[in-house]
């Protein structure tokens, strides 16, 4: 943390889990146990997310990963499942066939990154193919089984599947479930995200929410113009800034796209001139 940067600007850094207390009220749980409570007239939440675990997958199991457990791998798989076939799951089959590990990547959709062109989408299935990465569309898991070796995953299609490890990558959960949210009137989507305004303010006018949080598009570039923005509301009562809505984004598989408006579907649909 930049705690320079911090104390230059007179930025008080407390270390400890958070909960609302009441509208106005904090109670944070500090590193020594202690209790402090903290009052204030307006919030930001800009607590992030985490991997999402559905309840019925065991990551306590040394072969099944998420994408932040998976960078601690201690061994070596020759095979391995990834179930998620998002920005994240596509990053990591390109990562783990260009270290000649067998790749099978199951995609809950009919095609990879549907938010592509369609051009761009099928090269990307083109070149996963032609570098042995086996795609699996409209497939959805029905058990998931950690075995000594390995994992087995049954498929609802009836196909099992067997490898070395899993890394489940079908998306991100907010990290809103220990803030007690409830005690203020403010309800999550069932991927513990909050909703916003255009200032991102929450239902509460006085809680501003930022970042992975809120969802779409969770990338590092956008959160800090949001905070921006929510200081700029927070402060003046409004924001004369907006989120750009073309906003540039990188995937990092291989081969890498880059993306920036709107895609060609949405164009023709649109009548509009790329």
């Amino acid at each position: 943390m930049r705690q320079g940067f911090y104390e230059r600007n007179h930025c008080e850094i407390l270390q400890g889990n958070a909960r609302f207390v009441d509208e106005h009220t904090l109670a944070l749980d500090c590193p020594d146990g202690s209790v402090e409570t903290l009052t204030a007239e307006k919030f930001v939440i800009a607590c992030g997310s985490r991997p999402y675990h559905p309840t019925d997958v065991d990551f306590t199991h040394p072969r099944i990963y998420d994408s932040d457990s998976i960078l601690s791998m201690h061994h070596e798989p020759r095979h391995v499942l990834i179930y998620g076939a998002g920005v994240i799951g596509c990053e990591y089959a390109s990562i783990f066939r260009g270290m000649d590990v067998k790749v099978d990547l199951i995609n809950t959709r009919d095609r990879l990154l549907a938010f592509l062109d369609q051009e761009m989408s099928d090269s990307l299935s083109y070149h996963f193919w032609n570098s042995g990465v086996v795609i699996r569309h409209n497939e959805e898991y029905e058990k998931i089984e950690g075995c000594d070796d390995g994992v087995i995953m049954h498929l609802k299609s009836g196909k099992k599947l067997k490898a070395d490890c899993l890394l489940y990558a079908n998306g991100r959960t907010g990290n809103t479930d220990s803030l007690a949210l409830q005690n203020i009137g403010l309800e999550t989507d069932s991927r513990g995200q909050l909703k916003v305004n255009s200032m991102y303010q929450t239902a509460q006018p006085h809680v501003y929410a930022v970042g992975d949080v809120i969802g779409y598009p969770s990338l590092a570039s956008a959160a800090y113009d949001q905070g921006r923005i929510a200081a700029q509301a927070l402060v003046k009562g409004e924001a004369t800034a907006h989120l750009i809505e073309d906003i540039p984004t990188g995937i990092l598989h291989h081969p890498g796209n880059q993306l920036c408006g709107q895609n060609r579907t949405a164009a023709d649909r649109d009548e509009s001139t790329i």
